[in-house]
């Protein structure tokens, strides 16, 4: 039996490819999303499923905000 493979798409990591099997043993999920933290040759890429994509998930833009109370600090004189 034969596995497919899977590519990732942008960041450090882009173009490599990994088999299904292998990146479903590594992924993590959260809610009804999925992550995918991986090293490869000194290089290191967080990356989310996105339908069927894996893709580099850019600090910042990812859909989950820490700061739900706002930021109340003020700034030192």
């Amino acid at each position: 039996m034969t596995d497919d493979f899977v590519t990732l798409y942008a960041g450090p990591l882009d173009g490599l490819t990994v088999t299904r099997t292998h990146l479903d043993t590594l992924a993590q999920d959260h809610g009804d999303e999925r992550f995918l933290l991986l090293t490869h040759c000194g290089a290191s890429g967080l990356y989310q499923q996105t339908e069927d994509r894996w893709v580099y998930a850019v600090p910042g833009l990812l859909n989950h905000n820490d700061n739900t109370q706002g930021d109340t600090r003020e700034e030192a004189p």
